[in-house]
């Protein structure tokens, strides 16, 4: 692996062992938009699993972006061309054929370079990916770049290998015509040296007797090469003779299918370890014809070559084992990683922290404190997790101010104590029960986030995991099933948490709730949509997500990622009405019903926010009506005075905030009224910003991307929510959703600073993104709304699950992980759910004598006294005084009036005890409403 501050500068791998592809032909053509743009790729190899391969562009000399599309796991024959395109019509209209493949990261410009990854590593360069190619000789606007026959791939740019068109050689063209204005499928298969015939060297003689601690070397003895490796061994190339015990049976075709990486670890007995704690005592024999069938506990004898593979020291190109004797692991001992005491990192294959684990490469580990799983992306497609010691990581920006040199030490701090735990395949999407410990995997058993494992125990390797996505790291993978068992210590909560008062709020992401179903089409508004790939992917999707609203039972819902379209007729054909109506299906009557918004859409992205409410707890507040806050409703207020919101958006268009919507509504049980905005901010990914100078930029302080967006669309909300948008003018305000910021990070802060409350403790979380939990998700109270909390709570019911769980069924995923019963991760974020006491108002004596009824009858307040019949009499002479008040008010003989209810206050205000005539919890409610009543009738003025 990479130590830190050395770069990757190539390939971990010789490509004339390895070469099977290359790019050989480069376009960007001259109809309308630059079509076709794209790439030819030739095979002079036959290969067994194209998806070891994939393409990517650096566009405008703003670097590398990665792997950005991977081949398909299929075959290909030697002499095979294929070709990646950004679209298909405008390609095979030009060429007249087909592209094999479409991909965004072929949106090129005649001045981007092209990479080809193999096993997730740089393997063969077009271009230069730090420059701008518009001006230089590889130019290839409006034409293209051929390879040259008999050129190699090569991760580093040769400009003689190509031959070019020039810049604009294609104008006026239409397609590719007789005169073979594009060479394609040209380059003949002379690949100079991709296949070298290899000279005849002399058998060369092994060194005998060589302890795997010698092979391994430490830093004082370890090499450089080429590629920036500095943790290469001392006997690197040398042939050696290794007696040693196998710790690890992953060898191919001996009948075990659960562990299989086409080799099988070594490791010394102890009687045989050199004692020096920096050197490894364990190796990867690469075996993939397995020579000899070799079991656990082996004592083996193994002639083979010191290599090197993806910064892995290895044996490989063994050509003996022999078996001395069997049931001999007890000779080993097991080294001893203490996570918590390790502070050393280095880069790993994601170039990213990684715990520095190379002294113990290769061997049989075991973890000596406990440690929790922390991530489970990759479960369902890799069946790899994350374990940490100590204490769960939190996002460094959910605690602390964004400062890029104390981001970069928690970052730190996580790799050193964290590792990943995978089974004993580098394939894709194999059956999760593979994973030691997690089988038989099915919802009610499955471990969550939190769980806990003691003496996690496995041999060490530093490999990726079936395709570059998953990228070389530290694992452990169990080397004897049942070695590894995880204890429930985050026990799966199936109810929502317990929530008081009279009115409960809930803000829940619906994680990509569409009905136009992803295959093939589009939304209403033209984007592709994100959710459900098939009915019957739909049908489970909203199963959970009806199955999370009914045990919320909340009273008004803030939905964030609905599908962009609204009706005001309840047709069922959009999203927010699929998902009503399938709520009250199950409950069996109209419980629920949804706000239309004004407008088809709210804003333009995709996805959208929306309401739910239920129709016996609120209304909408009568003279109310929903409000959008997009750009044309920002560009009105003085904040923004001045904004050319054509160039800089805020909540249209590409890389914005979602519009947010505000919606006023009175408590039916108190005649309260109240405001909840919807809010679902930028993102923290990239979206194609490419100017570091910007101030949206990703400064590396734990902010991630777009935080001045945020902030932005933080100063918007706040200034529109004064401007009493639904008009309805209500200092019981919400703002509610998803505002892509954790606590500490500049937009929260600016709504704390300006009105708002969070109700969420410091050690909440909502979300769980690289290994790490934080607060994405909020219900944010007025000040006003501060004195009605009852409580609030965070139901985590889908951050702490692995994604195995939900309704995806594509990649061949087991349908039988899915639980249609319970609301387990029916999302990736967490619901928040708020409860208060809402106020009953009242402004006329006749209201404040019914209110005064109703108390006394549901027993909220008594007269005082310790008899019944004193309590009666006294409650009795309290109503008088009302009564009384009321006729001197008909009269109207105002100062009378004012006087009797002067009584009333007196006797009621609990400050005159024991002379007061009424007592009970609600007391106070009514007290507070005589004085309101008092103010309306002029008794104060």
């Amino acid at each position: 692996m990479k130590k830190l501050g050395v770069a990757l500068v190539s390939s971990l791998f010789c490509l004339s062992a390895h070469a099977d592809l290359m790019i050989t032909a480069v376009y960007d053509g001259p109809i309308t938009g630059g079509l076709p743009k794209g790439i030819e790729l030739y095979a002079f190899n036959d290969i067994a699993d194209l998806s070891i391969y994939g393409v990517g562009s650096a566009n405008n000399g703003g670097g590398t972006d990665g792997e950005e599309f991977t081949f398909p796991a299929v075959s290909l024959t030697a002499g095979s061309y294929i070709y990646v395109a950004t679209e298909a019509v405008e390609f095979g209209n030009f060429f007249g054929f087909a592209p094999d493949y479409t991909s965004s990261s072929m949106s090129i410009n005649g001045d981007d370079a092209i990479e080809l990854f193999r096993n997730g590593e740089l393997f063969d360069l077009f271009g230069d990916q730090s420059t701008d190619g518009t001006g230089t000789p590889w130019e290839y606007m409006d034409g293209w770049a051929y390879r040259n026959s008999g050129t190699s791939p090569t991760p580093v740019f040769n400009l003689s290998d190509w031959s070019f068109s020039g810049p604009n050689a294609l104008d006026g063209e239409s397609q590719n015509n007789i005169d073979t204005l594009i060479p394609v499928g040209s380059f003949g298969g002379a690949c100079g040296d991709c296949n070298p015939t290899p000279t005849p060297t002399p058998t060369p003689t092994p060194i005998a007797s060589v302890l795997i601690s010698s092979i391994q070397g430490t830093p004082d003895t370890q090499q450089t090469n080429m590629y920036g490796e500095t943790d290469v061994s001392p006997l690197i190339g040398e042939t050696v003779v290794v007696e040693a015990v196998v710790v690890g049976d992953f060898q191919d075709n001996d009948g075990d299918n659960s562990r299989n990486l086409d080799g099988f670890y070594l490791q010394e007995e102890s009687s045989d370890e050199d004692g020096d704690p920096l050197s490894s005592e364990g190796i990867f024999v690469y075996d993939p014809a397995t020579l000899v069938d070799v079991n656990v506990g082996d004592l083996v004898k193994v002639t083979a070559t010191v290599d090197q593979y993806f910064g892995e020291t290895q044996l490989s190109d063994v050509s003996a084992i022999e078996i001395i004797s069997s049931d001999q692991l007890n000779a080993v001992t097991p080294a001893q990683i203490s996570l918590l005491s390790n502070t050393a990192v280095s880069i790993s294959g994601a170039d990213n922290y990684q715990a520095d684990l190379e002294a113990y490469e290769g061997m049989l580990v075991s973890l000596a404190e406990s440690v929790q799983i922390t991530e489970q992306y990759h479960l369902d497609r890799f069946n790899e997790i994350r374990v940490t010691a100590g204490e769960r990581p939190a996002q460094f920006t959910q605690l602390n101010s964004p400062d890029a040199l104390l981001y970069d030490l928690w970052m730190r701090d996580i790799a050193a104590r964290t590792v990943v735990y995978d089974d004993g395949l580098n394939v894709q999407n194999a059956l999760i029960d593979n994973l030691d410990g997690f089988a038989p995997y099915i919802e009610d058993t499955a471990p969550r986030m939190g769980d806990t494992a003691q003496q996690l125990t496995g041999v060490l390797d530093y490999k990726w995991a079936g395709n570059a996505s998953s990228q070389s790291t530290w694992r452990i993978r169990s080397h004897i099933d049942g070695t590894n068992t995880f204890k429930p210590s985050n026990p799966r909560p199936l109810s929502a948490p317990e929530i008081t008062g009279n009115l409960k709020v809930t803000s829940f992401n619906v994680l990509n709730l569409f009905t136009t179903l992803d295959n093939g089409g589009s939304t209403a508004l033209g984007h592709d949509p994100r959710g459900a790939d098939n009915a019957f992917e739909l049908e489970r999707q909203l199963q959970k997500t009806v199955n999370a609203i009914i045990e919320l039972d909340a009273d008004v819902l803030g939905l964030v990622e609905l599908e962009n379209e609204f009706d005001s007729v309840n047709d069922g054909s959009t999203a927010v009405e699929a998902l009503v109506n399938a709520v009250n299906s199950q409950l069996g009557s109209d419980v629920y019903a949804y706000v239309y918004p004004g407008d088809q859409f709210v804003g333009s992205d995709a996805i959208a926010v929306g309401v739910i409410y239920k129709t016996n707890a609120v209304a909408p507040a009568a003279n109310s009506y929903p409000a959008i806050l997009d750009d044309s409703v920002a560009a009105t207020l003085p904040e923004f005075a001045g904004r050319d919101f054509d160039t800089d958006p805020l909540f249209n268009g590409e890389a914005t905030n979602r519009a947010s919507l505000a919606v006023s509504f009175e408590h039916l049980g108190t005649g309260d009224t109240f405001t909840i905005a919807v809010n679902h901010f930028k993102s923290k990914g990239q979206s194609g910003l490419e100017d570091t100078a910007s101030t949206n930029f990703d400064r590396q302080n734990g902010a991630g991307f777009w935080n001045q967006r945020r902030l932005e669309a933080a100063q918007a909300l706040t200034a529109w929510l004064a401007t009493a948008p639904t008009g309805i003018s209500d200092d019981d305000i919400f703002v509610v959703g998803d505002l892509n910021s954790y606590v500490a990070e500049d937009p929260v802060q600016y709504l704390l600073a300006n009105g708002f409350n969070n109700v969420e403790n410091a050690d909440a979380y909502s979300f769980v993104f690289d290994g790490q939990v934080g607060t994405l998700d909020y219900v944010l109270l007025s000040d006003s709304l501060m004195e009605k909390l009852t409580n609030a709570e965070i139901w985590h019911v889908n951050s702490d699950e692995a994604d195995a769980l939900d309704y995806n069924t594509d990649f061949g995923r087991s349908t039988a992980y899915f639980n249609a019963t319970t609301a387990t991760r029916n999302s990736d974020h967490d619901p928040l759910l708020v409860g208060l006491m809402m106020e009953i108002h009242v402004d006329t004596l006749p209201e404040l004598i019914d209110l005064y009824n109703e108390l006394l009858a549901d027993g909220s307040i008594s007269g005082t006294g310790k008899f019944p019949i004193v309590q009666a009499v006294r409650a009795a002479h309290f109503e008088k005084l009302l009564a009384r008040s009321e006729r001197f008010f008909e009269k109207q003989q105002t100062a009378l009036g004012c006087i009797f209810l002067l009584f009333a206050d007196k006797y009621s205000d609990g400050e005159n005890w024991p002379k007061d005539l009424i007592t009970g919890e609600k007391t106070a409610l009514l007290n507070q409403q005589i004085l309101t009543v008092s103010d309306a009738m002029g008794c104060n003025g």
